[in-house]
């Protein structure tokens, strides 16, 4: 593989919104720097409730979802012979499922044997009812459970922190073998403070947070993009924090922690990309907005130069054309730079037969609004180069540079802040709430556990 191929599938996958790679760099920064900085700040017992915490959550958080889907693929869609790779949007469009199976060609992407034909077939037998109540069901279960495994490592982390501090407690007691309150058991300052917190917390505040927003948008995401998954996952994480807090401080170093996270995985990316993608079209006439798999391409940058771009996409059947006449100009014409940049950026899906042959993939859905969106891209990008009177070597090399700063910027600046930024936050509030850095919520528990053993401790 080449520097450029490689070069090209990193950064790709890097702004890729529906990649989960992204998420795993930041959310890796993240843990790590935090789960350190709890170790210096708070010591072992936080440090180990941190490490617990965050590495925990992550692996639940990416691998939970997928791990789940995969185990009722393996059971449940082998059993009911069903193929699980057929998008469900076309067996719940009448007139897409006929496109769909009239053109099916080539053998499934994840299968050695079975045909797109046959997978088509299977997913609408019985007017693909069954295809569809075992997606719903899948996407369902497999968010539940995941949730579940969460709410579950809570609980090991929060008695495993108390057992820890009852234990070091009382290990120290022994060897100083000495009952004197004034000694090892002396009331802190710091527990004083979470006292009146705690006291006025209680009275004044509900722990649990409310999330809204429109259920529909909720249930497309939930049910296609394995980035949206992710933030309904997130939901219940940030819920379960934040209800599960053990005192007013830890509840509101989450909020600090998780609202900054999400924000910066979430919606800075897209901030930082767009404000570039604009000033780079409006300062340096640079339109950056095609996906750096297209600027890459060879076959994109000789139809760039040929000046036929335009000429290739007015072939395009336009917008009030039906869906199955959209549907066929990209089958129908393999060799239009519109289709060859589609199949590039993943909008169109590809499958081969068993002679090596390519086709669309019609079990993949496609969506004929990016479809419109890319062609739009691509008539600006041409348009900006036709009128730059610079060679293409040149205007293609300053357009992806720019492109390579867009994507690389929005990792960069989320994980300095999610990497140092977040932490000071967190404990710079935590001193400036309690005048300490010290494990709060072992501070409380020696507390309580004091209070429930005074004859032991007398």
């Amino acid at each position: 593989m080449t520097i450029q191929a490689i070069t090209t599938k990193v950064i790709s996958t890097l702004g890729n919104k529906e990649s989960l790679v992204p998420i795993m760099i930041k959310d890796g920064v993240d843990s790590t720097s935090l789960t350190l900085k709890s170790f210096k700040e708070g010591g072992p017992v936080e440090g180990m409730d941190r490490a617990i915490d965050e590495f925990g959550t992550q692996a639940i958080w990416i691998g939970g979802i997928p791990f789940f889907k995969k185990l009722i693929d393996k059971t449940v869609y082998k059993a009911k012979n069903i193929n699980p790779a057929v998008d469900p949007r076309i067996i719940a469009d009448g007139e897409y499922a006929k496109w769909a199976t009239e053109n099916a060609k080539g053998i499934m992407n994840n299968s050695k044997v079975q045909t797109v034909q046959s997978a088509l077939t299977d997913a609408l037998k019985d007017g693909g009812k069954l295809a569809k109540n075992l997606f719903k069901s899948k996407v369902i279960i497999a968010t539940a459970l995941t949730l579940a495994t969460f709410f579950s490592l809570t609980k090991f982390k929060q008695k495993k922190t108390k057992d820890t501090t009852v234990n070091e407690m009382l290990a120290v007691k022994k060897y100083n073998g000495q009952n004197d309150s004034k000694n090892t058991f002396v009331k802190t300052q710091t527990s004083d403070v979470f006292k009146e917190i705690d006291d006025k917390f209680n009275t004044t505040a509900d722990k649990t947070p409310s999330f809204k927003g429109k259920l529909q948008s909720v249930a497309d995401a939930i049910m296609f993009n394995p980035v949206h998954n992710m933030k309904i996952i997130d939901a219940g994480i940030t819920t379960e924090r934040l209800a599960c807090s053990r005192n007013a401080t830890e509840l509101a170093e989450h909020a600090i922690k998780e609202g900054v996270f999400l924000f910066f995985v979430y919606g800075f990316g897209g901030l930082i990309e767009n404000g570039i993608n604009k000033l780079s079209e409006k300062l340096l006439h640079k339109p950056i907005d095609l996906k750096i798999d297209v600027l890459m391409d060879k076959e994109f940058k000789e139809a760039l130069k040929s000046g036929k771009i335009a000429e290739q996409i007015s072939k395009m059947p336009a917008a009030d054309k039906s869906l199955t006449e959209k549907l066929n100009f990209i089958v129908q014409n393999p060799d239009n730079i519109l289709v060859k940049a589609a199949k590039k950026a993943g909008i169109v899906g590809t499958v081969k037969d068993a002679a090596g042959k390519q086709f669309v993939d019609t079990s993949k859905y496609i969506d004929t609004k990016e479809i419109e969106t890319l062609a739009k891209d691509l008539l600006n990008i041409d348009k900006k180069y036709s009128s730059s009177g610079e060679t293409i070597n040149k205007f293609l090399s300053k357009t992806k540079g720019l492109k390579v700063l867009s994507t690389t910027a929005n990792i960069a600046i989320s994980c300095f802040v999610l990497g140092y930024i977040i932490p000071k936050l967190i404990y710079k509030y935590r001193e400036w709430k309690t005048g300490t850095t010290k494990f709060h919520v072992a501070e409380n528990i020696k507390e309580e556990y004091k209070n429930e053993n005074k004859k032991d401790i007398q």
